[in-house]
């Protein structure tokens, strides 16, 4: 459908251009490298964060938001830039497409197998996503724990405001609408990640709540906005953690709404949470976190 391809090129084409003034200024790296992974014969664009000059730095890998639709490293820059300078660990930002949580999972393999080379390391690595990048990094995990990998080795998941596959809650009815993108039909599909014969309830590193979550689960730190349609996400998600026994933080920040954290330059609970989240990993890594 020609019509639709031409809406989403233009959604994508207004969100990068509005976008643009929030990504302005803020920390400036040490080092920054974009860098191509090989996924079957295609390759998927990824950009390096290094907030300070060392031969080895914990690393934080970050999927943006933008309902799976739009969104790259240049949209989520100011984000990822903070958590790097907050944390004091480097920031992989993935620019996935298609089939987003395999390549994200093959990203994680590709940059720990070339860990000296990245100046990275292995032992300990984390995940971080906003919104439809949340539910990524949740899903991500998952699909790692599965196939085998030592989840001793990540240190945390920093979380915020995503949808783990709630159908309907109190926040769903009370909030959202055209005002903030977040109507019933902007959360209805999540088409362009699932394909429309597939039941969402069928993918397991998409409905998060369908996986096991008893064991074997990273830390996580959940950021929820009170406005937010998927807050009640982010509250289901703490619950359930935490009554297994999972390490969680739970952080709601009153008067928010969802993508609140591209707005930390006129925002100061936006500015808290990642900062916040950037703490709560670099502690579980045993680094005296940042304040730049």
């Amino acid at each position: 459908d020609t019509s639709l391809v031409n809406t989403i090129e233009e959604m994508r084409a207004a969100y990068n251009e509005e976008r643009k003034m929030w990504n302005t200024g803020g920390p400036v790296m040490a080092e920054t490298v974009d860098f191509d992974v090989p996924y079957e014969g295609d390759k998927v664009p990824v950009r390096l964060l290094r907030p300070v000059k060392a031969e080895k730095l914990p690393v934080i890998f970050f999927m943006h938001g933008g309902g799976f639709v739009e969104g790259n490293n240049d949209t989520h820059s100011m984000a990822q830039r903070k958590l790097a300078a907050y944390s004091g660990c480097v920031v992989i930002g993935i620019d996935y497409s298609l089939a987003p949580e395999i390549k994200c999972v093959a990203v994680c393999h590709y940059v720990s197998e070339h860990a000296d080379e990245y100046g990275i390391d292995p032992e300990k690595i984390g995940f971080a996503g906003d919104s439809g990048g949340a539910n990524m990094a949740m899903g991500v995990c998952m699909c790692l724990r599965d196939e085998g990998f030592d989840v001793s080795k990540i240190k945390g998941n920093i979380l915020y405001y995503g949808g783990y596959g709630l159908m309907s809650s109190i926040s769903s009815y009370q909030h959202g609408g055209k005002w903030d993108g977040m109507s019933e039909a902007d959360l209805s599909s999540p088409s362009c990640y699932i394909a429309p014969d597939v039941n969402r309830f069928d993918c397991p590193y998409f409905h998060i709540y369908a996986n096991d979550l008893t064991h074997d689960v990273p830390p996580c730190f959940l950021v929820a906005a009170e406005l937010d349609p998927l807050r009640d996400d982010s509250k289901l998600l703490y619950e359930i953690l935490t009554n297994n026994g999972i390490q969680a933080e739970y952080h709601e920040y009153k008067g928010a709404l969802h993508a609140f954290i591209h707005y930390s330059k006129v925002m100061d609970d936006a500015e808290d949470a990642l900062r916040r989240g950037a703490h709560f990993f670099a502690h579980n890594c045993g680094l005296d976190p940042r304040n730049e």
